[in-house]
């Protein structure tokens, strides 16, 4: 046991008997490791304040506090829920949860239910530590007593920037997997994605039209496989998703 105490002292010893190119190489090697160390450190502590952000999200969501939710984008952020189109920069971000999605008011009303399950989460930080993207699925029960319950889900693929050290929403793109209600189920007359507002119209068109169900689309998945390495492709989207499916986007 003696011995073990000092081998401490042993190690110093015979690092400053060491020849000073030897020293120097040492350091340098500790330097690298440590270096590299913080990298990674960073990395996850970047991924765990994008966790929290989307996280944070959901729960503004669910109670329908717009300003809150879009208080979370970039100012030159933008937003594409299903198939309503993109809104782009923060005034039209405001508007688009504010006007479209709050219709004016904010906060969840009494009688209503507007849950969003927000899960899988997958977020991979760019090497910079600057930018990243995020993967995830919503499962949603959106319910007003008295009249109707609807359940809905699909994933969001997600960019996200890092602002004077703070993380927020750069793109947001929500694809709408299928949209039934409590009355008609699975089995018949699904309802078609969400269209345009019949006012406060987007900046842009959406930039996909594609099937919810009974039709298939495969978002284009932004990481490689995690086995193989393979990139997913914008051309197996093509094949595997159907087309013409569904019902054309509704209007709101």
């Amino acid at each position: 046991m003696a011995g073990t105490r000092n081998w401490p002292v042993l190690a110093i010893v015979l690092f400053a008997a060491a020849p000073a190119t030897a020293q120097t190489s040492s350091v340098e090697a500790l330097q690298e490791q440590v270096a590299t160390m913080q990298a990674r450190l960073d990395r996850l502590e970047d991924k765990a304040a994008i966790e929290k952000l989307q996280r944070a999200y959901g729960y503004y969501l669910d109670k329908a506090l717009w300003k809150e939710c879009a208080a979370l984008f970039a100012d030159n952020g933008s937003v594409e829920i299903a198939q309503r189109g993109v809104y782009k920069g923060r005034k039209s971000i405001d508007t688009f949860f504010t006007q479209v999605m709050g219709r004016g008011t904010d906060g969840l009303k009494e009688g209503r239910i507007f849950n969003h399950l927000i899960l899988q989460g997958i977020v991979d930080v760019d090497a910079d530590g600057q930018h990243a993207r995020g993967r995830w699925r919503a499962l949603q029960w959106v319910v007003t007593l008295g009249k109707q319950a609807i359940f809905a889900e699909g994933p969001y693929e997600n960019v996200y920037v890092k602002e004077n050290g703070v993380w927020k929403i750069q793109t947001m793109h929500y694809y709408d997997s299928y949209h039934v209600t409590e009355a008609s189920g699975f089995t018949k007359n699904p309802i078609s994605p969400s269209g345009k507002a019949a006012e406060f119209l987007p900046d842009a068109e959406p930039t996909v039209v594609y099937d919810n169900y009974p039709g298939v689309y495969v978002p284009p998945f932004h990481y490689p496989n995690p086995v193989s390495g393979k990139l997913w492709t914008q051309a197996e989207t093509d094949q595997i998703s159907t087309h013409g499916v569904s019902a054309p986007p509704r209007a709101h």
